[in-house]
């Protein structure tokens, strides 16, 4: 097991308290962009609390984390609030399991700043969007302006006591991209201690 998925693991029983106000502004954003007849895919889902509340407006979801307890987590939700087009699975945005073109819409909401090989990643997703497919992504900004909360973690980062972060600036996550054959269609800061930028893009 990596260490990361370790730190998931213990993260996993309060991470939903930890959760912020973004939560409604990014659901609001997503939703616009939805039709009830796409199937997701919720790309680092975590306890499912994005997967939860976009499963009444699609025709099925699936939500994979690399960490066992988030998935349990998630499960034991989506089964108490009685959904059953949702799909958990432990595993990643590599499993062979999920054929090209097979998602009308991918969200990474809050992963790609603690990714390292963020090109193949990338890749990846535009592959398993189906043609004109979205990529919907909210990602901290660490690096756009300094905080007491960028400078804890940089220094966190460096002692290793949490996993190893991207501190981008708003721009790096648009080239990101862009440059992973995305047009982009809409992006909007969201409001936090840090800016959280929003990008939805259109594979190309």
């Amino acid at each position: 097991m990596y260490k990361s998925e370790k730190f998931w693991d213990r993260m996993s029983k309060n991470y939903d308290s930890e959760e912020n106000k973004t939560i409604s502004e990014t659901l609001e954003i997503t939703k616009k962009h939805l039709k009830s007849s796409d199937i997701i895919l919720d790309y680092a889902c975590a306890t499912g609390t994005y997967t939860i509340n976009l499963s009444s407006v699609v025709k099925e979801a699936y939500g994979i984390d690399f960490s066992p307890k988030m998935i349990d987590a998630a499960k034991r939700k989506a089964s108490e609030n009685k959904i059953e087009n949702i799909n958990f699975i432990q595993s990643t945005i590599f499993d062979e399991r999920f054929n090209k073109e097979s998602f009308d819409v991918i969200i990474g909401f809050n992963i790609l700043h603690l990714l390292q090989d963020l090109p193949a990643v990338i890749h990846r997703i535009n592959t398993l969007l189906k043609p004109g497919g979205l990529f919907i992504s909210v990602t901290p900004c660490l690096g756009q302006k300094k905080s007491f909360l960028s400078t804890s973690l940089a220094f966190l980062n460096k002692i290793k006591i949490v996993p190893k972060i991207n501190f981008f600036k708003i721009s790096d996550i648009e080239d990101l991209i862009s440059h992973g054959h995305f047009q982009i269609v809409e992006m909007e800061t969201l409001s936090d201690a840090i800016p959280n930028q929003c990008i939805v893009a259109k594979k190309i």
